[in-house]
């Protein structure tokens, strides 16, 4: 007898434990990205931990990593709205390589294929904490992300904070007339004669 009841707690207990799965949400199962940027592919290229870093002036970068998954080398085009309307750029990611994107360019990885570039955005309205939507494009597929805008205010993100591209000035210039000297108007100046006496 107390070999059966010993068995069957052991059943009830097991049974209990192994029904919390169902109730609660097992966190191994849920995809999430451990990093502050999101990710996306645009066919054959993976974004990977991508964000803006607002700027002054109505500026942000993007940083990221663009890694190409084909043996070709693949153009990726980003489009987003700035205060001026549709913006693009576009940027060539290595054969199976990648492409740092940064606001100081510096090569990520010497065992791949690998190149860098500033990606500074001007004229945009980037509001830190709010998500940026940038949609990278390539020739077989694209990726339209939210992207998180962070802040300088990181210490790992301080010294990757853009500044305004510098507009340049025009120097107003007054027209000339083309005279070089000055004239007064008013009476006529008198020629001298000679007088003979005679």
């Amino acid at each position: 007898m107390r070999v059966a009841a010993s068995i069957a707690v052991t059943v009830l207990a097991t049974t209990a434990l192994a029904g919390c799965q169902f109730v609660t949400p097992q966190q191994t199962t849920q995809s999430y990205t451990p990093a502050d940027g999101v990710n996306g592919s645009a066919g054959t290229v993976d974004v990977r931990n991508v964000f803006v870093l607002e700027g002054a002036g109505h500026t942000a970068s993007v940083i990221g990593v663009l890694a190409n998954t084909s043996d070709a080398q693949t153009s990726v085009t980003l489009q987003w709205t700035g205060t001026r309307g549709a913006e693009t750029r576009s940027l060539v990611v290595p054969a199976g390589g990648l492409l740092s994107m940064s606001t100081i360019p510096s090569k990520i990885d010497a065992s791949v294929s690998s190149d860098s570039s500033a990606v500074v955005l001007n004229g945009v309205a980037a509001t830190p904490g709010a998500l940026f939507p940038i949609t990278f494009s390539t020739s077989d597929g694209q990726a339209s992300l939210q992207l998180p805008v962070l802040t300088g205010s990181f210490s790992q993100y301080a010294t990757l904070v853009p500044t305004p591209t510098p507009t340049p000035t025009r120097t107003k210039r007054t027209p000339s007339t083309g005279v070089t000297g000055s004239a007064t108007l008013g009476a006529p100046t008198p020629t001298p004669t000679s007088t003979l006496a005679g």
